[in-house]
């Protein structure tokens, strides 16, 4: 249990420098060294948790929209709107908690990490299954899961970045009266 532990708080350390360097500098800049340095550990222990600074960024990326995904898959049953109306409130609370990452997430990506969790998005919202003769709703799907994530994404990292000068409770009204004007 201890060695749990210890992997736990090691992993813990290796993400939060990397976060603390990805402040001023792009991944790409960042050396394993200076991680290990900033957390006070060897070199060759970061190693025994990610084969390189790519492979950490993925990582961290890829539990993210995992978290992302999560959320959705609890909250976003059938399309309902009052499903979709709890899922703006775990997912904007979510973004609250973790803003300060994931913004440094979006900027360092070039608009990938974005690009990935919107089109694992657009496909979990078409997931239904559809009978051959029904291609035409499944165009809509695609249409209407496209713009409504979009759109969403667009407001939550305007928000985020601070350039939605809105209280939490505000956003969260307002994205569902966009919703309830989208599904009724």
């Amino acid at each position: 249990m201890k060695e749990d532990l210890r992997f736990k708080k090691t992993e813990l350390a290796i993400r939060e420098s990397f976060f603390h360097l990805l402040k001023t500098k792009k991944s790409s800049e960042i050396t394993v060294a200076e991680i290990s340095r900033h957390a006070l550990l060897g070199r060759g222990t970061f190693y025994q948790h990610y084969r390189s600074i790519e492979d950490l960024v993925r990582a961290i990326e890829d539990e993210t929209i995992s978290n992302m995904a999560e959320i959705y898959d609890q909250n976003a049953q059938n399309k309902k709107v009052e499903n979709v109306s709890c899922l703006i409130v775990y997912l904007i609370d979510y973004f609250d908690k973790n803003k300060d990452n994931i913004l440094l997430l979006i900027k360092n990506s070039n608009g990938e990490f974005t690009s990935r969790a919107v089109n694992i998005f657009v496909r979990k919202y078409i997931s239904c299954e559809y009978k051959e003769e029904q291609e035409k709703l499944i165009r809509q799907d695609l249409i209407e899961g496209t713009f409504a994530i979009c759109g969403f994404v667009g407001v939550i990292n305007r928000w985020m970045s601070g350039e939605i000068p809105f209280e939490k409770k505000e956003l969260i009204e307002l994205l569902n009266n966009v919703l309830y004007k989208i599904y009724k």
